[in-house]
């Protein structure tokens, strides 16, 4: 009998525990309206107006909205206008430039055992939200990786519950000025493509000038009056490999041949009517000691390269009519 009740009282204790531990590990930021702030340190890569790509400060988290601070300004973001939230990682060479060049004066492979004790593993956290012009953009900030997936389980619920309304407008009278309507990037059916790479890319395009692509205006997928835009971009990464700079590094000559990031984009360029005036693959890679997600905005240029002299020989062909 003794054996029995110690028995009951050991599995009691155990099972409230686990539910001890289970709430605690949960709710590391779960907030409600009566919940403080939260704030975690972070790096601004792209995607925030009027803060630097680069900045360094902290993203505060409130049951309304995301506040970025940096470089002594601040852009917040209200909950309720976003619309997804996604986490990835890498694992990248740290020492920059002097560290580069470490690794490739030391002789006889130094430079790659060097590499391998200089890497580290980035997490990345990619939002996708409505401007206030109903635009759809993408902030993609760098931290820990743990941060971010905390930031992501604790925004769940309102992507879940409030999903923001999409604009859906129809032109009445094309724009007659010279402007571009991206819109979101796809992938061909079955091709996995980590969503910071897609981010990176739309946002990384839509902040290059317009002069870059012929046009006077870029804008977003929703914004108003992108429905009555010149020309439609319609973007589809058809082929993806995300490779691996701290194995390029490390792996010394080797690395222009393994862990290699490559990235192809069907870029297809539409004018009001509906007539192609281009439909060209687009490929960027890195192979060797470079940063994988400069793959992005490397592609970025060459696609606003083709759109420009696609859009130049449209101009000529209207002109000689």
């Amino acid at each position: 009998m003794k054996i029995s009740r110690d028995l009951r009282t050991f599995f009691l204790l155990a099972a409230i525990s686990t539910v001890g531990y289970a709430q605690s590990s949960n709710s590391t930021l779960l907030l409600t309206s009566s919940s403080p702030s939260h704030s975690i340190e972070a790096k601004l890569l792209v995607g925030l107006q009027d803060i630097p790509t680069g900045a360094k400060g902290t993203i505060e988290i409130t049951p309304d909205s995301l506040t970025f601070t940096g470089s002594n300004l601040t852009n917040r973001l209200t909950r309720s206008r976003i619309s997804g939230v996604f986490v990835g990682e890498e694992r990248v060479e740290t020492g920059g430039f002097a560290g580069k060049m470490a690794r490739i004066a030391i002789p006889f492979g130094g430079g790659a055992v060097l590499g391998t004790m200089t890497q580290k593993q980035v997490g990345f956290l990619a939002i996708n939200y409505r401007d206030d012009h109903d635009g759809l953009r993408s902030a993609v900030f760098a931290l820990r990786k743990t941060q971010a997936m905390e930031i992501a389980d604790e925004m769940e619920f309102d992507l879940i519950s409030h999903p923001p309304a999409v604009p859906h407008r129809v032109c009445k009278t094309h724009d007659l000025s010279n402007s571009i309507h991206v819109l979101p990037i796809q992938s061909v059916q079955g091709l996995a493509v980590v969503p910071e790479y897609q981010s990176l890319l739309y946002e990384n395009l839509l902040e290059l000038p317009a002069q870059k692509f012929h046009v006077d205006r870029i804008l977003p997928d929703g914004e108003r009056g992108a429905e009555c835009a010149s020309y439609t971009l319609t973007l589809t990464v058809d082929k993806f490999s995300k490779g691996n700079a701290a194995l390029r590094a490390s792996t010394g000559p080797a690395g222009l041949f393994v862990g290699v990031t490559k990235l192809a984009v069907r870029a297809q360029l539409r004018d009001p009517n509906g007539k192609v005036v281009l439909d060209k693959e687009v490929k960027a890679s890195r192979r060797g000691d470079r940063e994988s997600l400069n793959t992005v905005s490397s592609e970025a240029g060459d696609i606003a390269k083709e759109v420009r002299k696609a859009n130049i020989r449209a101009e000529k062909t209207r002109l000689n009519r």
